[in-house]
């Protein structure tokens, strides 16, 4: 191999007109002002980039420059010192290799959104100070203020609700707090939880039930939302995912505006089918501890479901949904009615019940 380029010193501006010549363990680097020999090892040739000219290192100060793409490649697969570097060029000048290395890359990737962030989030989310969860629910409030109106329940009512949920939380841990709000006609009768720390009522759902140990069921399913830290969870993993897809896009502003709409998606957040399900046993499990049957919680079930249906079939008008003055986008909202009645979950219920 004869490769031609142009030898800098390091010492003067200008370069000589140099040849290098290759044998097994060496390059021999000749010029009009000398030669030098140098082991394979100490040599580093730059990646290519495109028809650009590369550099040849093997030195502090010593290089070469040539635009001898052919024989730069064929140098850089002798060199230990450029092995990771050449390697990483000939995939990105490689069509089948770059298509291998996004196919690794999305694999990865899918892997890690799947099965990795769930699990992180959930370990971090747990390990959160309860206080943060406070501060995070306090935000929510107050971030949906226009929609979370003050309850018109009489106050006495609101006391006894919540004193008949505490009486009946055997968990070993810190209460949570109950709010009580009135809500756009649209949001139904609805509970959600804000964090690991704060359960909301709508007035609806409290005035729908049929007697108390239907509004219990529906508190300990909520309750089971805050102690299993799932909003947390929701957060994080989007945070994550967020982080992962700004990691290989190079994105920035798609995390910024995660970032800022945070507080409104605890309020909106609409729960995956496995903490659903993990909501309802907890909430079963915790009405046969009671020695409440849980038929209840399918009954609480059956009548939101119902109301739910006559809501969509015929829905009157709401100046409050469709003011668009408070800057809240009515499809936003909806995700406020974070849980999918199905027969499915009711079935579930039963079955348990059943054995």
């Amino acid at each position: 191999m004869l490769l031609e380029g142009t030898y800098f010193d390091g010492v003067n501006s200008s370069g000589w007109p140099a040849q290098v010549t290759l044998d097994a363990s060496s390059i021999k680097v000749a010029w009009s002002g000398g030669q030098r020999i140098i082991s394979l090892a100490d040599v580093d040739v730059e990646p290519a980039l495109g028809s650009v000219p590369r550099k040849v290192h093997w030195g502090a100060t010593d290089y070469l420059i040539s635009d001898d793409q052919v024989n730069l490649e064929s140098l850089a697969t002798h060199c230990r010192a450029g092995g990771v570097a050449y390697y990483i060029a000939r995939l990105e000048s490689s069509f089948s290799g770059v298509v291998m290395a996004l196919a690794i890359t999305l694999s990865v990737l899918v892997v890690l959104a799947v099965y990795g962030v769930p699990r992180l989030s959930a370990s971090i989310a747990h390990q959160l100070p309860l206080a943060v969860s406070a501060q995070l629910a306090e935000t929510t409030l107050a971030n949906l203020a226009t929609l979370l109106r003050e309850s018109e329940l009489p106050a006495t009512r609101k006391q006894q609700l919540r004193a008949y949920f505490a009486q009946h939380d055997l968990a070993d841990a810190p209460p949570v707090a109950v709010h009580f709000r009135r809500t756009p006609a649209f949001v139904g009768p609805n509970a959600l939880t804000l964090s690991g720390s704060t359960v909301v009522f709508t007035d609806a759902i409290v005035e729908l039930m049929s007697d108390d140990e239907q509004l219990l069921a529906v508190f300990l399913h909520e309750l089971g939302h805050a102690r299993l830290r799932h909003v947390e969870q929701t957060l994080l993993q989007s945070a994550s995912w967020a982080v992962l897809l700004t990691f290989v896009t190079g994105d920035m502003g798609g995390v910024g505006e995660l970032v800022l709409t945070l507080p409104f998606a605890v309020g909106q957040s609409a729960y995956s089918r496995e903490h659903e399900r993990q909501a309802d046993a907890f909430a079963v499990a915790q009405l046969q501890a009671l020695g409440i049957d849980p038929e209840v919680f399918a009954q609480a079930l059956e009548q939101l479901e119902r109301s739910h249906q006559e809501g969509t079939e015929a829905e009157p008008p709401d100046a409050e949904a469709t003011d668009k003055t408070n800057g809240v986008n009515r499809t936003l909202l909806e995700f406020l009615s974070s849980h999918p009645i199905t027969s499915d979950r009711i079935a579930a219920i039963r079955a348990v019940k059943a054995s």
